[in-house]
This record gives structure tokens, sequence and C-alpha cells, in this order.
């Protein structure tokens, strides 16, 4: 087994844009020397990142995208792979914020990206004379 067939591209992220350079370039019949002219780049470089073993910038992937015709798949995919995307960030933050804030266990997402706890409800007593 190649290097390039032990990547799981459901393990990370890179591995993922790594599998899908290899899934790509196979599909359109191109060699790594035929994709390496298009991004301006060797043909040990395109191996090296079907491989996993570098990681490409997203100059050579705006090309890519371009040439091929994703719609930004590389430049987007290279984007949440750079920042460590992870899909499981709202849990993260659940476990890190005070049981106080949540109200019935539910919370609720602002305008702007970041958790609201719902509000609490008024209770107003009035005393009978």
């Amino acid at each position: 087994m190649s290097v390039r067939e032990s990547i799981d591209p459901a393990s990370s992220l890179w591995a993922w844009l790594a599998f899908d350079l290899w899934f790509y370039r196979t599909q359109r019949g191109l060699s790594l020397a035929q994709t390496a002219m298009i991004v301006h780049v060797t043909r040990a470089t395109v191996s090296n990142w079907e491989a996993g073993r570098l990681r490409p910038r997203d100059t050579y992937l705006k090309r890519l995208d371009q040439a091929w015709n994703t719609g930004g798949h590389f430049e987007r995919l290279h984007m949440f792979a750079c920042g460590g995307h992870d899909p499981d960030w709202l849990c993260d933050v659940k476990s890190h914020v005070s049981s106080e804030c949540m109200i019935g266990g539910r919370w609720k997402v602002g305008m702007h990206s970041r958790l609201v706890p719902e509000p609490v409800p008024v209770v107003t007593c009035v005393l009978a004379s």
C-alpha cells in the first residue's frame, strides 16, 4: 500500500485535502507533472501534497480551483484546515461555560455568532394588603 493509499480523508481536513488533490487530478486524467505545470511547482511537490507530506499554500490551490473550475473547493478546504476548524466547537464552548448561563439546558445563537443564554423570565409578585 502506498503512502497516498493509506490516507483516510475522514481523519482530518489536511488528509481530506490531500485525498481530494489526488482524486480531482486522476478524475481529469492528469499526471503529477501536468498538475505541477498548472500550479508552477515541481512534480515532487504535487506528489508530496497528495501523500500528506507537504501542505500546499493557498495561492497554489487558487490556481487549481481556477484551472479545474471547482468553485473554490480547494481554497475553502485549505482555509478550514489552516484554521483548525473543529466541527464540535459548540459542544466545547458549552463544556467551559458555567451552568448558570443555561436556562433549561438550552442555548440560543445570537445574530453575531456568539452564544447568548435565553433570557430569564421576569416574575412580579404583588402583595395583598
